[in-house]
This record gives C-alpha cells, structure tokens and sequence, in this order.
C-alpha cells in the first residue's frame, strides 16, 4: 500500500458507511490505509489523485455517512444505483482520463487596462452635413425649446437601447443646387427609423430602416446606411 500510492496514478475508494467508521476509528487494514492516505495528502499528493466511489450510505456528515472527513471536498462518483451503473462507470473513466464530458470554453481575452494602440480603437463619429451631406439633429435640444409640445423618451430608456431597438432619429439631408430654382432649399429634414446594431462607447451604431423622401435627389444617405448616433437624438423607441 506504500509503495503502491506513490507511484500509482489514481486511487479507487470504495465508500460505504461501514468504511467510513473503520476509517474513521482506525480500525483493521482500513485504519491503516486511512494514515497513508492523510500522510500523503499532507505531504502535497495532489486531491484529485484520490476518487472516492460511494457504493452505499450517504456524502452528507450523519449516521449514514460514507465520505470519511480526509477526502471533504474531493470530487466523488455516486454508484449506489444498479440503474445507473453504467454512467457512473463513464465518469470514473473520463476522470481518469482527463476526457470531461463537457468540455470548457476557450478563454477570452483579458481587458486593455489603458494600454490600447490605436489599431485597437474603432475610429467613430457623428456625420456632418459638410462631411457626409447628411447631419442630425439633437432632439434633447429640440425637447427643451418647446417641452410642452415635444415628446421625448426618457433619458433612462434612450441610455438602455439593445440591439435591435428600432429607433427615431431626426435627419437633415443635404440636396444638391438645381439651376432651376436657385432658390430652392439646399437641405430637407425628415425624421426617420434606425435598426439599433451595436454600442460603441457613448455612441451607438444603427441602419437607417426608411426609404428617404429625397432619394430621387441625393445619394448622400440611402436605405441600409451606416448611422452614429447619441441618445440625445432618439425621439422616439419602437
């Protein structure tokens, strides 16, 4: 037994409350094996190379206990039922084995502590009317001028939207000159729906969800773009 329990690479336990009281007391070949063991463990032998198996009585501390206190906290295989032997059986194996049946996920990456190159930052910003042709406007702003008469979400709602929000925005889209009425507006707002796709910082990132009424007239901003915007600008949350 001494010499086997160093240089095995498992021990088997066969747990029953009868060995749990002879373990316990010291008593016969048990008692013996029980000084080994705890030498051992003390010693720094590995917990996991011991697998109690629990043939009969219970792992709960009480009358009926099978778990001698040495192996507290060891993984153990319950085999008390004929029913389901053969699982059991399976256990022992792939702990043996190192095969669990389930196996873990990869680990993610650890977080940048302040440490993030510029490759690893999505350079992200609010369209302009003379970068884009196409600009929000602020619909807090909007709120405060005429608070009475302008519905706005509250600040809690447009700070919480998840993917797949849909959400109003209120859009001024540039329209190019016609030389046929110089004096025709060189922008028109409109206030449209945006599919919410991701958060980025304070921004989010959305897809404009509308055909705009201008279209026909600019190509600045079309069904299915790209929209950054702020929860200052939800007017609205479907």
């Amino acid at each position: 037994m001494e010499v086997e329990i160093v240089t095995c690479d498992f021990v088997l336990i066969i747990c029953t409350p009868n060995y749990y009281a002879k373990s316990l007391n010291r008593r016969g070949g048990v008692g013996y094996e029980q000084q080994i063991i705890s030498g051992q463990l003390a010693a720094g032998q590995p917990r996991e190379k011991f697998i109690p198996l629990l043939r009969q009585g219970n792992f709960e501390p009480g009358e009926d206990c099978a778990i001698p206190p040495h192996f507290a906290g060891i993984f153990s295989i319950d085999m008390r039922e004929e029913s389901s032997l053969d699982h059991a059986q399976d256990q022992v194996l792939r702990t043996i084995f190192n095969a669990p049946l389930h196996a873990p996920p990869a680990i993610g990456r650890p977080p940048v502590w302040g440490e993030a190159t510029v490759e690893d930052v999505e350079e992200i910003r609010l369209a302009t009317l003379d970068l884009d042709g196409w600009e929000l406007q602020s619909g807090l702003a909007q709120h405060h001028r005429t608070p009475e008469t302008f519905y706005m979400p509250g600040e809690k709602e447009r700070r919480a939207l998840e993917e797949g929000d849909v959400v109003k925005l209120i859009f001024e889209i540039a329209i190019p000159p016609d030389e046929d009425e110089p004096d025709a507006l060189d922008s028109f707002g409109e206030r449209m729906w945006v599919i919410v796709k991701r958060h980025v910082g304070p921004y989010y990132v959305g897809e404009l969800n509308n055909i705009p009424v201008t279209s026909d007239e600019q190509d600045n901003l079309l069904v299915g773009a790209e929209v950054v915007f702020l929860p200052e600008h939800v007017i609205d949350i479907q």
